[in-house]
């Protein structure tokens, strides 16, 4: 379990008070995986808003 890569790839370029839509390609994400209701080779969107980073 964990984070998917893209939000890791993601959070590490974010400033503190950043908004951002992630558009996550499925190699990023669960891959030819299904996981739940989301479909294999799905590309996921985010919106995303990095308050602080302690």
């Amino acid at each position: 379990g964990g984070v998917i890569a893209g939000w890791v790839e993601a959070l590490q370029l974010m400033n503190a008070g950043s908004k951002w839509r992630l558009h996550v390609p499925s190699e990023l994400a669960y891959g030819g995986q299904a996981v739940g209701s989301i479909p294999p080779h799905s590309v996921l969107v985010f919106d995303v808003e990095l308050l602080e980073i302690l």
